[in-house]
């Protein structure tokens, strides 16, 4: 991601945050002078979920922001809507989601084909679940890792480590409210593949323009975590 789409992202972050703030002091006011009744017009707060979803969607530069948004506009709508009186009793199906997600997840795995180290290679793998891991990677010839967070996550280190020649070196992660920061060579172009839900990933990594240079693959699924590549 480029500065210029960074510092419009921040923007857009603070512009809706300062923009809620003052309709939130507009409307206390105006309730201690019993203009209105704030407790009325904040039973419509969902809408705020509308806008944010709105402006994710506005700003998606990828498939998965346009997914992320979408959902915060499916989950506000439907909160809206039960308010109004327009819909009932939808979140009685709420685990559905789970059902949804998990099947999801699995497909993903299916069609991730197994990864076939070449000879020498080293894959690694981590489980974070409610801790932390940090691990430092030496190997002279990186094929990849199997990263797993749950209500934890890591910090994994490859600067010290070498991708496999003429290849590439596939990182499949899976984090659920956690996530990993993932550190890299200078020399490694990172092509990241991660599908967010209520949580997101972010590569902060200087891109080589040798078309030679070796690849780092990052895939996987996130919910309501993250994952930071950086150099």
């Amino acid at each position: 991601m480029n500065e210029e789409a960074t510092a419009r992202i921040r923007i857009s972050a603070q512009l809706i945050a300062g923009l809620l703030l003052a309709g939130l002091g507009v409307l206390f006011t105006l309730d201690n002078l019993h203009i209105v009744h704030a407790r009325e017009v904040l039973r419509y707060w969902p809408a705020v979920l509308l806008l944010v979803g709105t402006s994710q969607v506005l700003q998606a530069r990828s498939l998965a922001g346009m997914i992320g948004g979408s959902i915060w506009l499916l989950i506000g709508a439907v909160l809206l809507g039960e308010r109004l009186h327009l819909i009932s009793n939808v979140f009685r199906y709420w685990p559905l989601l789970l059902v949804v997600i998990g099947g999801y997840v699995a497909w993903q795995s299916f069609n991730r084909g197994e990864v076939k180290p070449a000879e020498g290679a080293e894959r690694i793998s981590a489980v974070s679940i409610l801790g932390g891991v940090d691990r430092r990677v030496t190997s002279s010839n990186f094929q990849g890792a199997d990263l797993t967070a749950f209500m934890g996550g890591g910090k994994i280190d490859l600067r010290d480590a070498i991708a496999p020649v003429g290849g590439e070196a596939i990182i499949d992660v899976t984090a659920v409210m956690g996530g990993y920061e993932i550190k890299i060579p200078e020399s490694w172009n990172a092509v990241v593949e991660i599908v967010p839900f209520m949580g997101g990933y972010e590569d902060k990594t200087h891109h080589p323009s040798d078309p030679s240079a070796p690849r780092l693959r990052v895939r996987g699924f996130v919910m309501m975590g993250g994952i930071e590549i950086r150099n």
